[in-house]
């Protein structure tokens, strides 16, 4: 019977996967894709748009666009329209961009989960090179770049500097940041905006300066740095502003620079290599005074400062050559650097507490410092001469080498215990009334705390932490504002709260209430996710995650404010036991 029914039944089975393989595709949803000009200059930003007329599969993976295409931003928004009675949405994401290169570029297929959007074919202009203008109003916008010298040496200073030239209001304006392989970079100063002329024309300037200090020898290619800004559009205008005329994202970008960096000359012997435009070295000592008693701290401070290099090639002063019978005891150097406009500073300081035994006299040894003088290109030493310090005997303590002999075998001796009393009595009276004042203080301090911790424990007995909490309508209006703000990390946060009374199990993350979401909600917990965390970052509305929150059962019981009936049913009570 089974083998006869076999054929009849196949058909019937074919058309069936047949129909469910053309429904199926029929489910997909259609994806375009529209640029709104083309053709379109090659520094010039435009927008890409993707339209689908239902809820795509998932979230769009923008990634291939990289390969011809910088992207400078993104965002979603859906419209909803009647015609002849029909109710019809509309989902959009845009993409501004900015071509890598002139040429007929193609926008890839981009994927939506299992969704795709169409190619599309986008004519770029090659109208200006990069930095450089050619076509009549295109110099309204201009950037420099220059690096001093361009042959440094190892771990030297160079300093370059970023001009922006504009003939335009300009709107937002970005530069990208300077990121050099083998090499230190730290920005000089704050920015500088005054005027020049370029070509005859006054352009205003705000100029940037970094310096560079390149690692290794050899060929060193600072690469191009990419300004990106809105401008008018249609005319340069002067310094009026914009009257409503149209703004254009152009983009620019600064030549690459390359350095030839010199290793450490032969004619250098020093045993650290530090090259520098100027050092110096300086000693103090506290107190500064020609004698000190034995048992007296002498506190010495040596300071080097050296003009165009880091403090990570000042090398250590250190504590060689202290005589013998003096203790030594140093401080943490102290480092600092300066970022000035010509460059910078870097300052280490060394303190070293020296406390000297014995009566005497001691030498602190000499000093010396080698370093490279980059202008002047050759060897210099910074010095401190060596330095004597007379030691006397202590006042406080018998010098029993000055008394006679005849004297000591007929003075009686005083007890020690009355000669330890009266010699710290007579010698330490500030110490008995300063220790006095720093008990008195300790106290006050432990009895302020004592009261502090007291109150602290009665306000939680009479206001318990579970009190504190908000209410389920305040959570509620957090997250509405935080929504309406479009405050992504505000809304971050209330919708934490939020999930915590409707999932108590779940993980408090976006990634956990995504998880346990469907439909609307999870798209739009997915999309505050990526404005919080994505690159590059895309501008966030909140108006889609509100409606989601109150079309769940939960939000839409807390929307219409129906009580602690919407709380119970979150907790529904205990079965009575049997």
């Amino acid at each position: 019977m089974a083998k006869r029914c076999a054929p009849a039944c196949s058909p019937v089975i074919l058309g069936l996967l047949l129909w469910l393989g053309l429904s199926g595709a029929g489910w997909a949803a259609e994806i375009t894709v529209t640029a709104d000009r083309d053709p379109v200059p090659v520094n010039e930003s435009f927008n890409l748009t993707f339209s689908a007329d239902e809820s795509p599969d998932d979230e769009p993976d923008f990634t291939p666009l990289n390969q011809d295409f910088r992207m400078l931003g993104q965002s979603q928004n859906s419209r909803i329209s009647m015609v002849n009675g029909k109710v019809s949405r509309t989902f959009e994401w845009t993409v501004s961009v900015v071509a890598k290169q002139a040429g007929k570029l193609t926008v890839p297929p981009i994927a939506f989960g299992t969704d795709r959007s169409k190619a599309l074919t986008v004519t770029v202009t090659d109208r200006s090179a990069p930095g450089q203008a050619r076509s009549p109003g295109d110099d309204a916008l201009l950037i420099e770049v220059d690096a001093l010298p361009k042959n440094p040496y190892v771990q030297a200073q160079t300093v370059y500097t970023v001009r922006v030239l504009y003939r335009t209001n300009l709107g937002r304006a970005q530069l990208s940041p300077l990121e050099i392989p083998d090499a230190l970079v730290q920005q000089l100063g704050d920015k500088r905006n005054f005027s020049t002329e370029r070509n005859g024309n006054t352009y205003a300037a705000t100029e940037i300066r970094y310096a560079v200090f390149p690692q290794k020898s050899g060929a060193l290619r600072i690469p191009p740095l990419t300004l990106d800004a809105e401008v008018q559009a249609g005319g340069r205008g002067g310094f009026n502003p914009f009257f409503g005329r149209p703004i254009k994202t152009v983009s620019l970008q600064s030549e690459a620079v390359e350095l030839q960096v010199r290793p450490a000359p032969a004619a250098f012997s020093g045993k650290h290599w530090l090259p520098a435009e100027n050092v110096t070295l300086e000693e103090t000592l506290s107190p500064d005074t020609a004698r000190v008693e034995a048992g007296q701290p002498l506190t010495r401070t040596l300071t080097l400062k050296a003009q165009g290099a880091t403090v990570g090639v000042l090398p250590e002063l250190g504590l060689a050559g202290i005589p013998a019978g003096i203790r030594r005891y140093p401080d943490q150097p102290a480092m600092d650097e300066q970022r000035q406009g010509t460059g910078l500073i870097s300052t280490r300081q060394e303190k070293t507490a020296l406390i000297p035994d014995q009566p005497g006299r001691y030498t602190l040894p000499a000093i010396e410092v080698p370093w490279w003088n980059i202008a002047a290109e050759k060897m210099e030493v910074a010095r401190l001469p060596a330095r004597e310090i007379e030691v006397g005997a202590s006042a406080a303590a018998p010098v029993q080498a000055s008394v006679p002999a005849t004297e000591a075998a007929s003075t009686t001796p005083a007890s020690p215990g009355a000669e330890q009393a009266e010699g710290g009595m007579a010698a330490s009276p500030v110490w008995f009334w300063l220790s006095l004042i720093l008990a008195g203080g300790w106290l006050i301090t432990a009895g302020l705390w004592w009261r502090a911790a007291r109150r602290s424990r009665e306000e939680t007995a009479t206001n318990p932490p579970e009190s504190r909490k908000p209410s389920d309508k305040q959570r509620m209006r957090e997250l509405k504002e935080a929504c309406a703000a479009n405050d992504p990390e505000r809304a971050r946060r209330a919708l934490l709260d939020w999930a915590s009374l409707r999932w108590p199990d779940c993980e408090m993350s976006l990634e956990g209430i995504a998880g346990r979401s469907e439909g609307e909600l999870k798209n739009a917990v997915k999309t505050l996710s990526r404005a919080l965390y994505g690159h590059p970052r895309m501008e966030w509305k909140g108006a889609a995650l509100w409606a989601a929150i109150v079309t769940t059962d939960l939000g839409k019981s807390r929307a219409e404010n129906r009580g602690p009936a919407a709380i119970a049913s979150l907790h529904p009570p205990a079965e009575a036991a049997p």
